[in-house]
């Protein structure tokens, strides 16, 4: 069989084959046993025989498996399918390309008009969104973080996190810092006890997120350069707040800095400084809500800790000072002015 230059058009495309068109492609390979078509086709047993290799040829033609060629002894020649094949890959890749590179310049001409939209709803709406279910939520956040180029600033609440939702939000947080983007993180003190937090919070310091811990009790809280915060909407945080309004993002980005002066770096646990000053805040933390009058449950629950572990401190504080009640180590606590120098630290100097 002689050399053919073939380049199939953009326009050919791969029928699904059947077994005559099977056997005429053979025929074709053997050049002579196959004998010129009929341009005629007659109304007997014969031609609708040929009719049918007309059909035949016409699915061989349309998906490039063959070409006319006057020199061949069957007026035909046919095509490597692997030729055929790659043509067809390379259209179908070219097709991708120019299809992702219209839904990025669609994203990207939709951007401001997206952000007027919002504006729009958002001044319409009181300067925030709520958005209902988990999915729903994520699906905002996760659409935040991608828009995110600067900075971004969470409060993660409730002590240690679960290696699930952990492992979920790990690459995108990456992402976000491999592109550039600075972090700022804090949790409960507690959450030092969670093996999946503390190998979390190794991966992302390494990629130069900082991490600290607090021993207050604060919600959940997400910034994204300081234009577009997230925030809990009803107790049990089935609705998220999106909130755009930038004197209302401004304020959650003070009240972030604030804790955040007053974190503690996150370090592994041991017997460092940071794992002292952190026993030393969490003591201090429930003698306040004991001279507070508040129960182990509702301490525990403030502070992220669990209620055996608070009733713990309880037990050592009243051994330490003496007392025989609840109501007798309240008293004592606050008589030894133990909480007196520590309220005034940590009240920041806002004057001038």
């Amino acid at each position: 069989m002689g050399e053919c230059s073939v380049t199939p058009s953009s326009e050919a495309r791969l029928e699904s084959l059947r077994p005559q068109d099977i056997q005429l492609y053979r025929e074709l390979l053997a050049q002579d046993s196959a004998s010129r078509l009929p341009k005629q086709p007659g109304p007997d047993r014969r031609g609708r025989a040929v009719e049918a290799r007309e059909d035949s040829l016409e699915r061989l033609l349309s998906s490039g498996l063959a070409v006319p060629d006057e020199e061949s002894s069957t007026g035909f020649t046919p095509v490597n399918p692997e030729t055929v094949g790659s043509y067809v890959v390379a259209e179908i890749l070219e097709s991708s390309a120019r299809s992702a590179i219209n839904l990025l310049r669609v994203r990207e001409e939709l951007g401001p008009v997206l952000a007027e939209y919002r504006n729009n709803h958002l001044r319409n709406s009181s300067g925030y969104v709520t958005h209902t279910d988990f999915p729903n939520i994520n699906a905002a956040i996760r659409l935040a973080a991608r828009e995110c180029r600067r900075e971004v600033l969470t409060s993660q609440p409730g002590g240690a996190r679960s290696a699930a939702v952990l492992g979920e939000s790990l690459p995108s947080t990456l992402d976000m810092l491999d592109r550039g983007v600075t972090m700022k993180t804090i949790y409960q003190h507690n959450a030092r006890s969670g093996s999946a937090t503390r190998e979390f919070v190794r991966a992302i310091q390494e990629r130069g997120a900082q991490v600290a811990t607090l021993d207050e009790n604060f919600d959940r809280l997400i910034i994204f350069d300081r234009t577009v915060a997230f925030i809990p909407a009803d107790d049990d945080r089935r609705a998220a707040a999106e909130i755009r309004a930038p004197a209302m993002v401004s304020f959650l980005v003070a009240l972030f800095e604030r804790s955040w002066i007053r974190a503690v770096p996150f370090t592994p646990p041991g017997r460092d400084r940071a794992t002292t000053r952190i026993t030393d805040d969490l003591e201090l933390a429930i003698m306040r809500h004991i001279v507070a009058g508040d129960t182990d449950t509702v301490t525990a629950g403030q502070l992220g800790i669990s209620v055996r572990r608070c009733q713990e401190y309880v037990a050592r504080m009243s051994a330490k000072l003496g007392s025989r009640s609840r109501a007798q180590l309240g008293y004592l606590i606050a008589k030894s002015g133990m909480l007196d120098n520590v309220a005034e630290e940590g009240i920041p100097d806002d004057s001038p």
